[in-house]
């Protein structure tokens, strides 16, 4: 790691030192590389997102409600977050509330219906007929 830190750039250095205070020492180096990119290419969204809100609003400068906007936006738009614990709950008891199939009590391996097993021959071959001289 101590190799790293020294060809690293600034952002990387910051990134390095943000792992530490998460208590995380060991990690690939591509890492940093990665979470460098995630934060650069997040941040140019939001600031293009930015500007295109305050030229919307025919401003010259990006101020904090455009770029409050587009945090905002991004967030809808790249994050998203679980569904509520009630809606899961409503799901999972309509779910559960229909029985499984009963199992059929027979030797060997149980295979789903023909339909969905691929299983099945799904060529067919042609006969070579060779046709004689036509007549004129």
């Amino acid at each position: 790691m101590a190799n790293q830190t020294k060809q690293c750039p600034k952002d990387g250095l910051v990134i390095i030192s943000m792992l530490k205070e998460l208590g995380i020492s060991n990690y690939e180096p591509r890492v940093v590389n990665q979470l460098l990119e995630f934060a650069t290419r997040y941040v140019s969204c939001v600031l293009d997102d930015a500007r295109a809100f305050a030229n919307h609003s025919k401003k010259k400068t990006i101020d904090v409600d455009d770029i409050k906007l587009a945090v905002g936006m991004q967030m809808e738009k790249v994050f998203t977050t679980p569904p509520p614990r009630d809606l899961l709950l409503e799901v999972a008891r309509s779910k559960n509330s229909v029985p499984l199939p009963i199992v059929k009590p027979h030797c060997g391996i149980r295979l789903p219906p023909d339909r969905h097993c691929f299983s099945a021959c799904n060529y067919k071959l042609k006969t070579n007929t060779k046709k004689g001289p036509e007549k004129v």
